[in-house]
């Protein structure tokens, strides 16, 4: 391959014979790897004695499901040029390289389902050009090792973590740049809160749902969409008094609340701007505020909650009248009534 000198672009999907790539082998034009469903690969890209790598122009490394592979590199460095790098389904690697190069060109980091993996190369904290950072089921992984400050990249923009980056919770508060924020079962919540610039909240099953609340999401000025599934097992209405939400709301998705059964009148006043209300899988939830839904709503979605679908079902309901003037209304993927106007 490597006297290919147009190609920019490779592509291997179940090759089982493939135990690695040599680096130096590959075409100096090269800027996308893909590798995946390769069960006995165990290194990407092998350093090999007495062979020269040319410079390596490659933005892009994906690398999925390779149920053998151990490291990404022999060297122990990532290629300078990275910009994208995809690492998922990988569950006997342990370390991905070293340490992160300097001046790294790193926008986008995705590691997922990667069971085994214990370490983050150092230096994450200095990937100034990086934007996207998704950790999610590595549940062995200590993002932070040796000691390393516990510091992001500064100009995240949009970030997914779990767990297992519990660690870097506490760094949120600095990010003034970030957009978009997923957590997901984390069991402490930062004394400094989150920062107030986010647009794009997502919280899932968290053990700091109350702690959060008393915070208060109403410091979320610029937030346009709130989704929270699960952490609230004793609340039976949404959102209590100590619960304010951002006026700037525009989309809110609530879902797998166990004991809900209504949604306050009082919360749900203040929300002037909401468009999108997405309710799910709260089986007890009876009722919508009583002085009906805002009037600014577009969208009204209703999934595994039998008691609201019965009292709202479409001409039927006992409540239909309080829904019926919402444009567009989806009651268990089923499109129950529809008119056409333009979203914005």
């Amino acid at each position: 391959m490597y006297n290919t000198t147009c190609l920019d672009s490779i592509f291997i999907c179940g090759c089982d014979s493939l135990t690695y790539i040599a680096k130096g082998h590959l075409p100096p034009t090269l800027r996308r790897l893909t590798i995946e469903y390769c069960k006995n690969i165990r290194t990407v890209l092998l350093e090999e004695d007495g062979i020269n790598s040319t410079t390596s122009l490659l933005e892009d490394l994906h690398i999925g499901f390779c149920t053998s592979l151990e490291s990404v590199t022999s060297s122990g460095e990532l290629p300078a040029t990275l910009k994208h790098l995809f690492i998922c389904g990988c569950k006997t690697l342990e370390s991905m390289a070293e340490s992160f190069p300097h001046n790294s060109f790193l926008e986008f980091i995705s590691i997922t389902h990667c069971g085994n993996l214990k370490s983050l190369p150092r230096g994450i904290h200095g990937l100034s050009n990086l934007h996207k950072l998704v950790i999610e089921s590595c549940p062995n992984l200590d993002p932070f090792p040796d000691g390393e400050r516990e510091l992001l990249p500064p100009n995240l923009r949009w970030l997914m973590i779990d767990e297992a980056c519990e660690k870097m919770v506490h760094g949120i508060h600095n990010l003034a740049s970030l957009q978009y924020l997923k957590i997901s079962s984390i069991v402490s919540f930062p004394e400094e809160g989150f920062p107030t610039n986010i647009t794009e909240l997502v919280i899932k099953y968290l053990n700091i749902t109350e702690a959060l609340f008393e915070w208060g999401l109403h410091r979320l000025t610029s937030l346009r969409r709130l989704e929270i599934e699960g952490g609230c097992p004793h609340l039976v209405s949404f959102p209590t008094p100590k619960m304010m939400l951002p006026a700037s709301l525009t989309s809110l998705r609530i879902s797998s609340f166990p004991n809900l059964e209504s949604l306050s009148s009082d919360g749900f006043r203040g929300l002037v701007s909401l468009e999108h209300l997405d309710v799910a899988e709260c089986e007890k939830l009876t009722s919508f505020p009583m002085n009906d839904l805002p009037p600014s709503l577009l969208i009204l979605q209703i999934s595994k909650c039998p008691l609201l679908e019965e009292r709202y079902k479409r001409d039927q309901g006992r409540e239909w009248t309080k829904i019926a003037q919402i444009p567009c209304v989806e009651i268990d993927d089923r499109l129950t009534y529809r008119e056409v106007y333009l979203g914005k």
